[in-house]
């Protein structure tokens, strides 16, 4: 492991970081440039006090279609928190992100309930009495 700051290998551990689920992270010390930094620093990760597993598992849900409420009040998470997680995440995707070849044009494909659109769109269909249903 090299130092994020100064890339010097001259680095001892120093202490460790409690988290909310009282699993620990460990830091260390930079000889070179006295900088401190531990396995998250420089992620989306860096700076959270919940474990990867739980955010991890919470965005995993969000993507099988659970809202963002349903996933806060299931973790144990205000529903900002998740939105948050999800935006830190995103905004490194889109850095990590390669652009399309060739300028060409990039689709996006979304949960097949969002998928919905135009002529896919059900149809209503007359109902005995008079109105009308999905």
């Amino acid at each position: 492991m090299n130092c994020p700051e100064c890339q010097s290998n001259q680095i001892v551990k120093n202490g460790k970081i409690t988290l909310q689920d009282h699993s620990s992270i460990q830091k260390y010390l930079c000889k070179a440039c006295d900088k401190q930094f531990n396995e998250r620093t420089g992620t989306p990760m860096a700076r959270l006090r919940t474990a990867s597993m739980v955010v991890s598992l919470a965005l995993t849900v969000r993507t099988e279609g659970l809202g963002v409420r349903a996933t806060g009040r299931s973790f144990g998470k205000a529903h900002s928190t998740i939105s948050r997680w999800e935006r830190r995440l995103a905004d490194q995707a889109r850095q990590g992100s390669p652009p399309a070849l060739g300028g060409a044009e990039v689709t996006l494909e979304g949960d097949e309930v969002d998928t919905r659109v135009g002529e896919n769109l059900p149809q209503k269909h007359a109902v005995p009495g008079g109105s009308t249903s999905q």
